[in-house]
């Protein structure tokens, strides 16, 4: 075991243990393509050696653990989670494996990706429904654009190389009847999935939802700041600090300083 992954597995703080490994990890030859890594949760985790989410997970164990610590303290038997972006599967299987008689629907619209997350999720017994589609505001196709060093970075993009398969996010939410959490990491295409789950909320009311958010649309006068708070959620920012993450209110623009946001219902 190389020194870097001894300290990064063995991190002794709360948080912190990324950016040890994005300074001290980064030129270590992890090999290239598919390798199976043993995440700090204890299930087995198929990930791309040569990419960022892979590197981490092979290194220490995990990729930002405390924002999904964060979502797993809200947890509950038997609920089920919507990973928007689900990537590699990470976020769905440490729900998984930590929520019993949990149930995940990941959606993924990346070629190959998809095809991991799928491999991924078999050891999951069936509770993990695979959408290979990207949620926006139309359905039928839109231009995606990979990031090779960072897949998970990958977004919807009108210069995009690659064309995907899309279901409006309207006709998506409305035809599930139960989401208990909601997780979106959908690299800057937020705004189309929260407009439409402003009529969807207070009818399927899930109790917490997990976002990244980096233009200050979480502020309670900006969109998505208000329809959240006019369908009964607060809004925190997540601050990752060395020994704790905190959870800070978020009300106007100064304090959307997070990249990661929890909205409960209140």
């Amino acid at each position: 075991m190389h020194p870097v992954e001894i300290l990064a597995r063995y991190w002794p703080f709360a948080n912190g243990s990324g950016r040890f490994v994005d300074k001290f990890g980064k030129g270590l030859d992890l090999g290239s393509g598919e390798r199976l890594a043993r995440t700090s949760d204890g299930f087995p985790l198929t990930v791309f050696a040569d990419e960022h989410i892979g590197r981490h997970i092979l290194l220490s164990g995990k990729f930002d653990r405390s924002i999904v610590q964060t979502l797993l303290d809200r947890a509950r038997p038997g609920d089920v989670l919507v990973d928007i972006g689900a990537n590699i599967g990470y976020v769905s299987a440490c729900f998984l494996s930590n929520v019993e008689n949990g149930t995940v629907v990941c959606v993924e619209p990346q070629p190959g990706v998809v095809d991991l997350l799928r491999s991924n999720m078999k050891q999951f017994d069936g509770r993990a429904k695979i959408c290979q589609v990207a949620i926006s505001d139309t359905d039928g196709e839109l231009r995606f654009h990979v990031n090779s060093q960072n897949r998970g970075a990958s977004k919807v993009a009108a210069d995009g190389e690659l064309r995907v398969p899309s279901i409006s996010a309207l006709n998506f939410f409305g035809s599930m009847d139960r989401i208990d959490l909601l997780k979106i990491d959908v690299e800057g295409h937020e705004l189309p999935i929260f407009t439409a789950l402003e009529s969807e909320l207070p009818r399927l009311k899930p109790r917490a939802i997990l976002f990244e958010e980096q233009v200050g649309l979480v502020a309670s006068d900006k969109v998505i700041g208000r329809i959240l708070k006019s369908c009964g959620y607060a809004t925190y920012g997540i601050d990752k600090r060395l020994l704790k993450t905190h959870l800070l209110p978020i009300s106007s623009a100064a304090d959307c300083q997070f990249n990661d946001y929890l909205a409960v219902l209140t």
